[in-house]
């Protein structure tokens, strides 16, 4: 969500004398944040609970209630564990994800969410 933030210096001593003494607080930020959990609980997680033909979010933890990263490491290891069960090894390759929403082509995105159930003022 972009916009204009409105930037309120907060002192942080009793007579501040340089801008260091002050904390800057931007209520732009703490309302965006606040619609924005709103919308993902009320309307984006129940979505994605939902069943949808050619989209499959059963290995996804991000975007969801319980996910996380602990939890797909969790999901890692228990699978890697019952693959040792019945294999002598198991090849794990791993890729590094972390700025690869810089990169997301977003027409992309925009399709799959057009995919999902939602209104369209959240959709918007």
């Amino acid at each position: 969500m972009g916009g204009i933030a409105v930037i309120t210096p907060i002192p942080k001593a009793t007579k501040p004398m340089q801008p260091k003494y002050y904390r800057l607080i931007s209520i732009t930020t703490v309302l965006s944040r606040t619609l924005e959990r709103h919308v993902v609980r009320s309307y984006i997680y129940p979505a994605l609970q939902q069943q949808h033909p050619g989209l499959n979010f059963t290995d996804q933890f991000a975007f969801r209630p319980t996910g996380s990263t602990v939890a797909a490491l969790i999901a890692l290891i228990h699978t890697v564990l019952k693959k040792l069960s019945t294999n002598h090894y198991v090849h794990v390759s791993t890729l590094d994800f972390s700025k690869s929403f810089d990169t997301v082509r977003h027409a992309a995105v925009m399709e799959k969410l057009a995919q999902l159930t939602l209104l369209d003022p959240v959709y918007s």
